[in-house]
Formats: C-alpha cells, structure tokens, sequence
C-alpha cells in the first residue's frame, strides 16, 4: 500500500530529519582586545599583536606577536574580541614561542560571561609556529570573546608568545536530539494513521 497523505508524507519528512541542524559554519580572527594580564609593550609584544590574521611566519621572540611582561613566574591571559558572535565550537591559538603554554580556555558570552570550555595539556612543540586548535561542544550562548590562560613557566628558557587567534563555530543555535520517546510517539502516530487508512469502509 502506498502512502498518498500529506499527512502522512509531512511526518515521515519530520521524523527523517529530526536532529539535524543545518548550520553555517563561521571562522574568524580576533578583532579586538578585550583584557590581558600583562604585555611586554605597548607597540611589540603588545596584546594588539594577537589581532588579525597571522603575521608571525619564523619560530623565535618576534615582536609581531603578544608576550607577557615577565620571562617567567607567572600566569597569565589574553582575552580577544570577534566581530560576529557564535555559537562556538573551539578555536586555534598560533602559538610563535615558547610552543605548549595553553592550559584553560574560557569562552566569553554577551554580557561578559566567563564560560570554562576547555582544559588540558597543550601538546605544540617548540621550534617552529604551531596552529594549536582546540575543540569543544557548541555553546548555548552566542561567544563573543575567548579568554586564553597562559603558563608562563611552560619554557623556562623562552617567552611564550601568541601571533593570532581564531575562533570556530555557527552563526545558529544548537538543535537538542529528539528523546526516544517523543520518537516513539511520532512512530506510533504514524502507524496509528496507516491503520486507520487500512480499514474497510
């Protein structure tokens, strides 16, 4: 028996593309500077350094990157700004020296949240710029900015130094996966319907 109902029809679509979302994908360098614990200078090394797209293309204390104030010692952040809010899903921090500082990313909401969206051990190496790229389950909020934490003791013998900055997510909102049980009731609905159609007059 063939199923002519638009009834019929219309479900079997929603049921075939429950859970899916169709999203558009954005990737974007950072464009502003939103805080910083330190910065070596105010032109080289700055936290202004880490905008845009890479400029920092040898391994070494280059002065188109941001590093922190002290050599050593301390640990510190660098939080940027991105134009086009989204629903993130990770991130890759050009690290240019001193590769495998990053321990802790927070992602930053609308109003100035902190959102710790990831935690672990950076696995760059030195010698030469490394796009470390981190990944995460999409936010339920719009990210706006990303707070990077920096441990400064990671190379004792080097600053370490971050080029440039890029965010990765969705410009639409995470759709939740339908419950077994409202597939169950959909299902029964539908074989409710071709019951009923199957019934002699």
């Amino acid at each position: 028996m063939r199923l002519r109902s638009p009834l019929l029809l219309a479900t079997a679509a929603l049921l075939a593309s429950m859970g899916s979302a169709h999203a558009a994908a954005t990737d974007e360098w950072a464009s502003s500077v939103l805080g910083f614990s330190t910065q070596w200078g105010t032109g080289t090394w700055a936290a202004a350094q880490a905008l845009g797209a890479p400029d920092t293309f040898a391994y070494g204390d280059i002065g188109t990157a941001w590093a922190a104030a002290p050599k050593n010692g301390s640990l510190e952040f660098l939080s940027l700004g991105f134009a086009t809010p989204t629903y993130s899903t990770g991130a890759v921090v050009r690290e240019t020296y001193g590769n495998g500082f990053v321990y802790q990313v927070d992602a930053i909401d609308a109003q100035g949240g902190l959102h710790t969206v990831w935690t672990g051990t950076d696995t760059s190496v030195a010698g030469a710029p490394v796009d470390f790229s981190l990944s995460w389950n999409q936010t339920a909020f719009k990210t706006v900015g990303l707070k990077i934490y920096v441990n400064g003791d990671h190379d004792l013998n080097a600053w370490e130094e971050i080029d440039a900055v890029r965010l990765v997510g969705n410009t639409t909102a995470p759709v939740p996966e339908p419950s077994s049980y409202a597939l169950l009731l959909a299902g029964a609905g539908l074989l409710g319907l071709v019951a009923r159609r199957r019934q002699p007059r």
